[in-house]
């Protein structure tokens, strides 16, 4: 397993400082199993204040208040005016665990496509995303995605994913997550799942286990193992300061256990409190997953989470040609200076 990184030097003449010369460098590093490419520039740390700037609290509290009067997450708004299932599907058209609630997405992107409010609090800060609030939302999206699974043998495609308040693309303040069966693959999902499977074929052992093996070895991004899940800061990273999560030996989100979801709720809760520690406010998050198969033994369940833009008047997005167009990540923080942050809060 190769950490691939390419260096690139060169020499500018600075006006703040007289013109002299300067020497920068470029780091280009690939993801071992897809090549991907992350970019980094030690002095883009300075520049990070103009992607990632503080929120502005009268910003946050203006949205809150004004969302929060026609929020149909809201109170008993969720009940009178949020679409049902069929009850061939689920019995009673939706699914409650906790303050969870699972319905359809009048917009869905999918086959099936679920949305689930997660609390009855309108707003929440990062962390106050507990591990009950977190692992309510993840029981109740699996009872779904199994009786998808039991009515519908043409989608083996799940995707978790969640987008917090507006710079990641959410629609709504309410905290909530969402989750999509599907009969096709996203993009990077069959690729993910193809390399996997190649990886697999190769080698005669499952990529992310000899991923676990080989950054437990090295130690410099490894966070730690809760139960049957390993987390650790990404090499090439998908966004700012990924984490990611990925599970011993289910690939099949349906497959897990009460205990798995709980550790995966725990974990999601603490990266979420290190990003607010950060002075981050919104995020992003998708698991992937494929329906369990004879034939099927190379992919694991993989969590991919990325803190996103600040809040604030008229904030920068932080995506641009790099990323859309590309499909290059800007790395701003090396992963390797984020793994002890995060590791104590374990």
């Amino acid at each position: 397993m190769r950490f691939e990184s390419i260096e690139s030097h060169f020499e500018i003449l600075n006006p703040a400082k007289d013109f002299a010369g300067e020497i920068h460098t470029v780091v280009v590093r690939k993801d071992p199993l897809l090549g991907d490419t992350s970019v980094y520039n030690p002095f883009l740390k300075d520049k990070s204040r103009l992607f990632f700037s503080e929120s502005d609290p009268e910003v946050v509290r203006k949205l809150v208040e004004d969302r929060g009067i026609s929020c149909f997450f809201c109170g008993e708004s969720v009940l009178n005016n949020t679409p049902r299932y069929p009850s061939d599907l689920l019995a009673n058209g939706r699914i409650r665990s906790g303050e969870a609630i699972l319905f359809p997405n009048l917009f869905s992107i999918g086959k099936y496509h679920a949305v689930v409010s997660l609390s009855e609090a309108h707003f929440l800060k990062l962390s106050e995303y507990t591990p009950a609030v977190l692992a309510n939302g993840l029981a109740s999206t699996q009872e779904f995605v199994n009786a998808v699974y039991q009515k519908d043998s043409s989608v083996p495609f799940a995707l978790l994913c969640a987008n917090y308040l507006f710079p990641a693309g959410a629609s709504l303040v309410h905290p909530h997550m969402q989750m999509l069966v599907t009969p096709v693959a996203y993009s990077y999902h069959k690729r993910l799942i193809e390399a996997c499977r190649n990886y697999y074929k190769e080698n005669s052992s499952a990529y992310h286990i000899d991923l676990i093996a080989e950054e437990r070895k090295i130690g410099l991004r490894y966070i730690t193992q809760r139960g049957r899940w390993h987390w650790l800061m990404a090499f090439s990273p998908m966004g700012n300061n990924e984490v990611m999560a990925i599970h011993e030996q289910e690939g099949d989100f349906g497959r897990l256990t009460q205990e798995d979801l709980r550790d995966l709720g725990y974990g999601i809760s603490k990266v979420l409190f290190f990003f607010e520690s950060l002075g981050h406010l919104s995020f992003n998050y998708t698991l992937f997953s494929l329906k369990k198969s004879p034939e099927e033994e190379g992919l694991r369940c993989l969590l991919k989470i990325i803190n996103r833009q600040n809040l604030y008047q008229n904030y920068r997005n932080d995506d641009y040609f790099l990323q859309k167009l590309l499909h290059s990540e800007l790395i701003i923080n090396l992963p390797e200076e984020m793994a002890p942050k995060i590791r104590v809060l374990f």
